[in-house]
């Protein structure tokens, strides 16, 4: 049996990741491995909040690196066939988690906007668009520092997408028919 597609969404804040990989989710039965989901469970597991949990990870890289392997696990049980499917695919949604593919993935899509339209949709979670930059400088600078990793370098992505100007649902349509191009099957889902 052929195994299951290994999508991967990548993107800043606020690009849009989350929301496709909810959609491709709900719109073909796919597993969403979430890399925010698995920072708040460690954060949990410390007791700490979110912010509490960023300000420790920018000077300890043992958390960054937690996080990078489960996600790496998740993948890698996913492609061996280790782990029994749970969905019609799996979607992992990280910062990194094209990198973290290294070229296995079926598809791995990159999400971005510019940065006052991402700020803007983060309005409700009070995030400025100067706190927003530094958060992403932040993100960068351990990403260089821990991996050798230059976040704008999208080589490792099959397909990148602005998604200031889309709606999530043309979004999606973008991201479903690259999926049905690369896995040479049209996907039905209910209309959203």
């Amino acid at each position: 049996m052929a195994t299951p597609p290994l999508i991967t969404l990548s993107g800043p804040p606020a690009a849009g990741t989350t929301t496709c990989s909810e959609l491709l989710s709900m719109a073909f039965g796919y597993e969403v491995v979430n890399g925010g989901d698995i920072f708040r469970d460690l954060a949990a597991e410390r007791n700490l909040s979110v912010a509490e949990f960023t300000a420790v990870a920018e000077s300890d890289p043992d958390i960054d690196r937690e996080l990078d392997r489960r996600l790496e696990a998740a993948i890698d049980a996913h492609l061996t066939g280790e782990r029994e499917p749970t969905g019609e695919g799996l979607v992992v949604e990280s910062r990194l988690s094209g990198w973290h593919a290294d070229g296995r993935a079926t598809l791995s899509v990159w999400l971005d906007a510019p940065l006052e339209v991402r700020a803007d949709r983060l309005e409700d979670r009070d995030e400025t668009p100067a706190e927003l930059r530094e958060r992403e400088r932040s993100d960068a600078d351990r990403y260089r520092e821990y991996y050798d990793i230059d976040i704008d370098d999208l080589s490792p992505y099959d397909l990148v997408i602005n998604t200031g100007t889309l709606s999530a649902d043309a979004t999606f349509q973008a991201v479903k028919t690259a999926i049905d191009d690369v896995t040479g099957v049209e996907h039905t889902y209910r209309e959203l």
